[in-house]
């Protein structure tokens, strides 16, 4: 599927936001429940939830200012491929050290290793899951034949 162009980009980094959501909610609230009720922990959910949301606006701000341009310019250079797989694989590693380079560049990671690693893995799952989202809205979109829909490697989707 091809997902070029300014405006496929842009939802492309708004489900990317949205991705990048979910997930660190879900990590927030199996963290939180995973604490005891009664430990200090409880007593910073209102802090935690407004964190998060403060995060995913820096994030929303990153993602446009360094995501959009860098997921034009990844769809640009994947313009010859054909297979999904490797779209998905390449924006997944460019979201990776996209975000690590942030990161590090802002002073956010420590000299353990752990920290790169959330970084790398939030950014090839924002983008990685984004492009695969992108790709499949593409897929729903485009009318094929009977033909061209049987050898497609997910089969026909109809709309």
């Amino acid at each position: 599927m091809s997902v070029r162009g300014a405006r496929a980009i842009a939802a492309l980094c708004l489900r990317c936001l949205a991705v990048l959501s979910v997930v660190n909610g879900a990590a927030l609230t199996v963290f939180l429940l995973a604490q005891e009720a009664d430990s200090s922990w409880a007593a910073q959910v209102p802090a935690s939830i407004y964190y998060l949301g403060v995060a995913l606006i820096v994030a929303a701000v990153l993602i446009g200012l360094a995501g959009f341009p860098a997921g034009v310019l990844t769809a640009r250079l994947l313009d010859r491929t054909t297979r999904e797989w490797v779209h998905v694989a390449v924006f997944a590693l460019v979201g990776a050290l996209l975000s690590v380079t942030l990161c590090a560049s802002f002073g956010l990671l420590r000299a353990s290793g752990w920290t790169v690693l959330v970084a790398a893995a939030e950014g090839a799952i924002g983008a990685g899951v984004a492009r695969w989202w992108s790709g499949r809205v593409q897929a729903r979109q485009t009318r094929w034949t009977d033909e061209e829909g049987a050898a497609l490697p997910w089969g026909r989707m109809t709309p």
